[in-house]
């Protein structure tokens, strides 16, 4: 039986998600399929990425005369999630824009790992259009109709071939998303008169603060007291606010409601906050 040896392997993070969370689609390119075939190379989905392996005996032979750009293995990232737009950063400048990261920018962490952009996460400069010909060589006619959210291209001659024959390991890359941000707020459903009541939302941990902002009609002829995060909070899968709804009254505070709902990415919108356009998470108690 084979022994292999890892080559590489490719890991998609997101400030959104759980550290294990399955939100990608890895696929290579025809090319680089095509390539992997040919030398029996065997490929592995790995978390959100995915990892390349090649017979131990053969990896000499596959190295050493790897000259930059002979040998490109390149994959695309599919979003599962048709909300991933909604609370990923960088923001697409155009629709035909999509990230293209390169081995060659690559930056060495002390971890051992390599990360596929200069800054903690992907920025809009890594962008390009889909037309670009670097970019466009690793495209065809699906990716118009089901866009990619990035294209990775690993040359091997950058850092594969180039390890130490000694202490072979693979080179880990990765690269990392970021989220964006919202301002929270809470529509509470309620007849009670605003100058009435001393109603407030308070954070357990004491990191966030809520204003009490003018009561709007909502459809239906509803009314609504209306509370406003003096802040964005990011966008995440699982958060840990924790808000409770509490009322000052003449016998002392009581809380209402032990733990609000939390914001849902699917119900967000764009105003003017503070004379400027923000994201508002919506979010309604009745």
């Amino acid at each position: 039986m084979s022994l292999y040896s890892p080559l590489l392997s490719i890991d998609v993070e997101h400030d959104f998600l759980q550290p294990q969370a399955a939100a990608f689609i890895c696929v290579p390119t025809p090319e680089t399929a095509d390539w992997i075939r040919r030398r029996d190379l065997l490929v592995r989905s790995q978390r959100n990425g995915v990892a390349v392996f090649c017979e131990a005996a053969r990896r000499n032979v596959l190295l050493e005369d790897c000259t930059p750009g002979a040998a490109l293995l390149t994959f695309k990232w599919f979003a599962q999630d048709p909300l991933f737009s909604q609370y990923t950063l960088p923001l697409a400048p155009t629709p035909e824009s999509l990230l293209y990261l390169r081995s060659s920018a690559s930056v060495a962490e002390d971890s051992g790992r390599r990360r596929l952009h200069a800054g903690d996460t992907v920025d809009a400069g890594m962008m390009q259009a889909m037309t670009a010909p670097l970019l466009a060589r690793h495209l065809d006619r699906r990716d118009v109709l089901r866009k990619p959210v990035l294209v990775a291209e690993i040359d091997l001659a950058d850092h594969v071939a180039k390890e130490d024959a000694a202490d072979v390991h693979g080179v880990n890359y990765y690269l990392r998303f970021s989220v964006r941000k919202s301002i929270w707020k809470y529509y509470l459903i309620s007849d009670a008169d605003a100058d009435t009541v001393n109603l407030a939302i308070v954070d357990l941990d004491e990191t966030v603060r809520f204003v009490n902002v003018e009561p709007e009609q909502l459809p239906g002829n509803r009314r609504a007291l209306v509370f406003m995060s003096d802040g964005e909070i990011e966008m995440q899968k699982k958060y840990p606010q924790r808000f409770q709804l509490r009322e000052q009254g003449g016998m002392g505070e009581r809380v209402l409601i032990r733990r609000l709902p939390n914001a849902d990415v699917s119900k967000v919108t764009q105003e003017m906050v503070s004379g400027r356009a923000a994201l508002v998470s919506e979010i309604y108690i009745n």
